[in-house]
């Protein structure tokens, strides 16, 4: 079986999405070469709801810095509600050039954690975004293409599945649901 298709499988478990956002990432390193992956689960406002970062200091370094960046118009965070809205994907790769090294949002969020390039995607279903992926390149790696959007694009309906909340709610199948349920919560929610 290939990464997509594993990817594809992992995604129909049934996993509650924090547990998707800690399992999905390796799969993601297999088909689109990076050297970290973020994940948050997002609520209608556009704010996080539960975050995941493969980069250990990524959680404190977010906290005391990057909102800061939201509301000015030359970082890349000021496309988070645009992005959000839209549904969007790739929306960043633009400003990733020229003035966007020597900024104080590069300076002081991605390059303390070796992250330069980025691969961002919202995650939507049913007509709202549920989540977002980046995906991301230490500067001295090559940058996101046109063919690595396309490839996580094709990839967003099954993340969308593994990301949306749990519409029976966790208290319903627990946190400790033995994974035989998996089918049957897959069909429930269907």
């Amino acid at each position: 079986m290939g990464a997509v298709e594993h990817l594809k499988t992992l995604c129909c478990l049934g996993l509650p999405p924090e547990r998707a956002m800690v399992a999905l990432p390796p799969l993601l390193h297999d088909i689109i070469p990076h050297g970290w992956t973020r994940m948050a689960l997002l609520e209608p406002d556009a704010t996080i709801r539960s975050p995941y970062a493969e980069h250990p200091a990524a959680g404190a370094l977010y906290r005391a810095r990057l909102w800061r960046f939201m509301d000015d118009p030359s970082t890349i965070m000021s496309l988070w509600v645009p992005a959000f809205r839209a549904g969007g994907i790739g929306w960043t790769l633009h400003r990733q050039g020229g003035s966007y090294l020597g900024s104080g949002y590069y300076r002081e969020v991605e390059a303390p954690l070796d992250s330069c390039w980025m691969l961002d995607a919202m995650i939507g279903e049913s007509g709202r975004t549920i989540a977002m992926v980046n995906l991301t390149r230490p500067r001295s790696a090559r940058h996101f293409t046109v063919d690595h959007v396309q490839q996580l694009d094709r990839l967003r309906p099954w993340l969308a599945h593994a990301l949306r909340p749990n519409v029976l709610g966790a208290a319903s199948a627990g946190d400790n649901a033995p994974i035989s349920t998996a089918g049957a919560l897959y069909a429930a929610v269907r």
